[in-house]
């Protein structure tokens, strides 16, 4: 998971530099917690590269009439430096400024905005004008910077901008968001079937890596809601998801999230040629036991076919004892069902 995060860390910083992605590779061996702490600096030194300057045009705007400074961002400074001098206008200024701006140039600004900057601006914008500004973002593809503000806008305002996202343009703007706790927000309220159309999109582009690093970003239950939509996908798209996740690794953050799916959902999604891989097996049998998920293990054999079932013979972490005793004591099914089970596969 660490070089598809830092990968898309490197994208975030190429966006805020300008620069070809291509450029910035040699990046790849840095964490992501460092490329992002490298755009963090980045952003504050292009802004303070020509500080005075723009703290200049922001005071020359406070004494012209707000519709001819307008008139000059749009026609004069253009969306780059205009987004600049936002950046110190005094919000209320910054307001009154932009409600004379055409959403054709709001849109040409945004890439260039600096969210943790313009925050209180875009808050105090009419909710109108936001969301218009959001789709035409939208429709120019301009999902990194619309990423950007997912954090910004109240969730109202942002379920009025995807109203009219496609599953690719949710997916995209999903995986660079920076605020998963936001991010979850407005996908606690978005339909079954736009999550449908995530996993589809997914699905179309294969990129069951970003899939599975926005599972890994989401809460249970948001989580759950989208695994429980994996039946639009064929077969070949469940066996490359499964393997993305455990190339991965992200069960802990998968497995307690499929305590709700409905089992046919779980049947489709589990019988795959990747499951029947012991080492897989039995990661997954470790995280169950070192998240207390008995329930979750006790389904997830339930919901295995018998081709399944026999590859369970190989497991060596079902076969602990101290194993068997934690799930029998905590599944929430009598050991009627657990035992024979066992047994049946010389598991005990």
């Amino acid at each position: 998971m660490g070089d598809l995060l830092s990968r898309i860390e490197i994208t975030k910083l190429a966006h805020e530099l300008n620069a070809p992605e291509a450029d910035l590779a040699f990046l790849t061996a840095s964490s992501q917690a460092e490329i992002r702490d490298l755009r963090h600096l980045a952003q504050t030194a292009l802004f303070a590269r020509n500080e005075d300057r723009i703290k200049l045009l922001a005071a020359l705007s406070r004494v012209l009439p707000v519709p001819m400074t307008a008139k000059i961002a749009e026609h004069a400074l253009g969306p780059m430096l205009s987004a600049r001098v936002a950046g110190a206008l005094d919000p209320r200024e910054a307001t009154r400024l932009a409600g004379h701006l055409t959403s054709a140039f709001l849109a040409k600004l945004a890439p260039s905005l600096d969210p943790s900057r313009v925050a209180p601006i875009v808050r105090g914008l009419d909710d109108k004008l936001v969301v218009e500004v959001g789709r035409l973002l939208l429709r120019q593809h301009e999902h990194l910077t619309l990423s950007r503000f997912v954090a910004v806008v109240d969730v109202g305002v942002a379920m009025g901008v995807v109203a009219e996202a496609t599953g690719a343009d949710l997916l995209q703007v999903a995986i660079y968001c920076d605020e998963p706790a936001a991010l979850d927000a407005i996908a606690q309220r978005l339909p079954d079937q736009m999550l449908a159309d995530v996993i589809a999109a997914a699905s179309d582009a294969d990129a069951y890596d970003a899939a599975v690093s926005l599972l890994a970003s989401l809460s249970q239950d948001v989580c759950g809601r989208i695994v429980g939509q994996i039946g639009v996908v064929p077969d070949d798209a469940r066996e490359e998801l499964i393997a993305a996740v455990a190339h991965h690794d992200v069960w802990p953050s998968v497995l307690p999230a499929l305590h709700h799916v409905d089992q046919d959902v779980l049947k489709a999604l589990v019988n795959v040629e990747a499951t029947t891989d012991a080492d897989l097996i039995d990661r997954v049998v470790e995280h169950s036991r070192a998240l207390d998920l008995a329930p979750v293990l006790v389904r997830l054999v339930l919901a295995f076919d018998d081709e399944h079932l026999q590859a369970l013979r190989n497991s060596k972490a079902l076969r602990s004892a101290e194993l068997q005793e934690w799930l029998i004591a905590n599944a929430g099914v009598g050991t009627r069902l657990i035992v024979p089970v066992l047994e049946a596969l010389d598991l005990r």
